[in-house]
């Protein structure tokens, strides 16, 4: 029984606090534009989070006596049910160029920092509570680690699965709706969760108080030395940063799944519930192999400036992640000290993750103008890996000269292959793969029973993989913000031929200039003067929005323009005189390069009046007068994701708000990933507002070569009227469309400020 109470006090305690990051970080990410670095930012903040909590509960165990430490943390958990339910109504939305972190970083305090605390501090607190009782399980209570970790790995799995589809936030947002609290929404279902937890806990401390064990020495369980303490914050630090490493790089540069946040974490967290089992035993010789071959694979993947790979890439980097995790929290539970010491050995270990989010949050996007503290963290797993004890000896001079050019020169050999295949464009075929990544894999993975050549063989290829995707002479400007990673960098279009004088002239290739944000094309410019004017991409006069706007006349009809989200500035080339054109862009870097001559000049060319305005796009058209457009464009993505905040009922409405009568709301749905038009449906049906939309993946070859890329658009409008030159279009389908084998429940796509799912408009990754 006693057993019982403390395993679902921390297990319990475990899954509110890995439930309440996602919905935290859910309600602030509207605030922000929906960037992975919210996630990475909350991250830092719960692991600092921890590190109280656990510094707390190693202070009150070593100082107090057990019935002053049950009762003064039963005041800490009355404390924080003063800030429950968890709302965001006493916060005001950061200004456009105020800095997002220390605002972040000040929300989360203020938001869920007491309960938090609160529920960090008290997993080693019951493990140091069941130590000190009479039952058999005492003398070694790290499985109560166990069971917590298995919480954290329910809770962040079940608020995807379960919370997020079936419950509203009930609070959507800063003053966004008026506030309001449902009986069964998640935050009150979480509030309700907290005062069972803590019932759990003071029950587990009546029970311990009740059944006291034999008093132990002091000196029974050893002080640890301080090589051991900075190896338990090593080994925690390194998992830390690749979490986090891995969720950004992953999602910027390979897929953008808003879900790829959570499974990182998750998978993280199962590789503690694994290595601190008691009944798992984990050989220390496999792990360290296998640690060498995931960050090998890895390294390797790295190497490939292509995204066309995305599942096999994404398989490959999370598998790396489990196995590191694996092998380094296996290193952490076979060190653990006696559990008198247990609150010290978790503070170590907390402090380990801090600093892997203070690197990775704070120092990386300072220090980095790419994702190189991932690399980094790889390297390291590499260092610390588990290896059997070398044979000590005086290696000659010469030996180690040939370790280290063996190692470097096969680590960057994937430099000189590149040479052979100079550019990477689209689809790559296996034999390419092979080529670029499968020889110097195996060549290094030859070099394994060398470990001091395994070693630098893997760190020179990490550093080859980012000189080939991210080295400065691979971008002619790049910029490491808060909201990701921008580069523009020089294109090659298809092979064409001109007609010349009757005669085919010789091949060509028209010249680009991209505007990237990870993986994904923000906008592409031509580089010869006579094509700078014809937009490219997603807007090019043949696709979807170019026929819409022909159709509509909106050269003539269109006075006041709207958009948000700049990219490249595009549609600015669209813009004819007399015309205002008012771009709102959440990041003042991109506004920046969109304005740069040398590398864009759409907005520059543009006849009409373009202005740009910085800050969250939802928060500056809420205060625009209504009815100030004639059209206005929803173009805002982070990376190859539309932040969900911007395609929910409540912000298309404010969007509808902003139109005249006779006004014209474009939405621009293109997604590997989510497939969004089904939710762009749902909310026209919901509203009761006219629309359109279409699939354009009809791609001529002048089209192509002229930079046009399919797309996906849909058009809304108040006035039905308005919109019959497109829906005379047979490329058009109404909005909302039928019912149909295989599409989602309308009800559940349906998107609101309180509640959104993703899994079910989830296509591929």
């Amino acid at each position: 029984m006693l057993v019982l109470l403390f395993a679902a006090a921390s297990f319990l305690g475990a899954s509110l606090l890995f439930l309440v990051q996602p919905m935290v970080a859910k309600m602030l990410l509207p605030l922000l534009g929906g960037s992975a670095s919210v996630w990475t930012t909350c991250m830092l903040f719960f692991q600092a989070g921890l590190l109280g909590g656990y510094l707390y509960a190693h202070l009150l165990t070593s100082r107090l006596g057990a019935r002053l430490q049950v009762a003064t943390h039963a005041a800490v958990l009355g404390v924080a049910l003063l800030a429950l339910p968890i709302s965001l109504d006493r916060l005001t939305p950061p200004a456009g160029t105020q800095a997002p972190l220390p605002w972040l970083l000040a929300s989360l305090a203020i938001v869920a920092g007491a309960p938090f605390f609160a529920l960090a501090s008290t997993g080693p607190l019951l493990q140091r509570w069941l130590h000190g009782t009479d039952h058999p399980s005492a003398r070694d209570p790290y499985h109560l680690y166990a069971a917590g970790n298995l919480g954290s790995f329910a809770g962040l799995i079940l608020y995807p699965v379960l919370l997020e589809p079936l419950l509203p936030l009930a609070t959507p947002g800063a003053r966004m709706l008026p506030p309001r609290l449902v009986p069964w929404s998640q935050s009150g279902l979480w509030a309700a969760g907290y005062l069972v937890f803590a019932g759990c806990v003071l029950a587990a401390g009546a029970l311990a108080l009740r059944r006291p064990g034999p008093a132990l020495p002091e000196a029974a369980g050893g002080a640890p030395t301080t090589r051991e303490r900075l190896t338990w914050m090593l080994l925690a630090f390194v998992p830390s940063s690749a979490v986090l490493g891995v969720t950004q790089y992953v999602t910027a540069e390979i897929a953008a799944v808003p879900l790829l946040w959570v499974i990182p974490l998750a998978l993280y967290l199962l590789t503690f519930v694994v290595a601190f089992s008691p009944r798992v035993t984990l050989p220390p010789l496999w792990m360290g192999r296998a640690v060498a071959v995931a960050v090998l694979a890895t390294a390797a993947s790295m190497t490939l400036a292509v995204r066309s790979r995305g599942q096999l890439l994404v398989a490959i980097h999370l598998a790396g992640l489990v196995v590191i995790g694996l092998a380094l929290h296996g290193r952490l539970a076979a060190s653990r000290p006696r559990a008198s010491r247990l609150t010290e050995f978790y503070l170590w270990i907390a402090a380990g993750g801090a600093l892997g989010g203070v690197f990775n949050a704070i120092v990386a996007p300072l220090a980095f103008k790419t994702v190189a503290e991932y690399p980094v963290a790889l390297f390291l797993a590499v260092l610390l890996r588990p290896r059997p004890a070398e044979r000590v000896a005086s290696p000659r001079p010469w030996a180690r000269a040939l370790d280290v050019g063996i190692g470097l020169a096969v680590g960057t050999l994937p430099l000189s292959l590149g040479r052979f295949a100079p550019d990477v464009a689209g689809p790559v075929s296996w034999p390419l793969v092979a080529l670029l990544a499968g020889v110097p894999a195996l060549l290094c993975l030859a070099l394994i029973a060398w470990p001091l050549r395994f070693t630098l063989a893997v760190g020179a290829l990490l550093v080859a993989g980012w000189w080939q995707i991210s080295a400065p002479r691979a971008s002619l400007d790049r910029e490491r913000t808060f909201f990701g990673v921008h580069r523009v960098v020089p294109t090659l279009g298809p092979w064409f031929r001109e007609t010349q004088a009757g005669a085919m002239g010789p091949p060509k290739r028209r010249e680009f200039v991209s505007l990237l944000h990870g993986g994904t094309c923000h906008g592409m410019q031509a580089v010869a003067p006579a094509f700078r004017k014809i937009p490219t991409t997603y807007y090019h006069r043949d696709g979807p929005l170019g026929r819409a706007w022909t159709a509509l006349d909106l050269d003539a009809r269109a006075t006041d323009i709207g958009l948000v989200g700049l990219g490249a500035g595009t549609i600015a080339a669209y813009g004819r005189a007399g015309q205002r054109m008012t771009y709102f862009e959440l990041d003042p870097a991109v506004a920046r390069i969109a304005r740069d001559r040398r590398y864009f000049t759409f907005i520059a060319d543009s006849p009409a009046t373009v202005a740009v305005e910085i800050g969250d796009g939802r928060l500056r058209l809420a205060r625009v007068a209504d009815q100030a457009f004639d059209v206005l464009v929803l173009d805002a993505f982070s990376s190859d994701s539309i932040p969900v905040h911007l395609l929910t009922e409540e912000a298309i409405a404010l969007d509808l708000r902003k139109l005249r009568p006779e006004g014209v709301l474009f939405v621009h749905l293109t997604n590997h990933y989510l497939g969004l038009e089904d939710v762009v449906s749902a909310i026209a049906g919901r509203l009761g507002v006219p629309g359109a939309i279409t699939w354009d993946s009809d791609v001529s070859p002048r089209a192509e070569v002229e930079g046009k890329y399919g797309s996906v658009w849909a058009v809304l409008s108040p006035s039905r009227t308005r919109l019959a030159p497109v829906h005379a279009d047979a490329r058009w389908y109404p909005l909302p469309l039928p019912a149909r084998p295989g599409a989602p429940d309308p009800a559940r796509v349906l998107w609101t400020d309180a509640r959104s799912d993703l899994l079910s408009v989830l296509k591929h990754f």
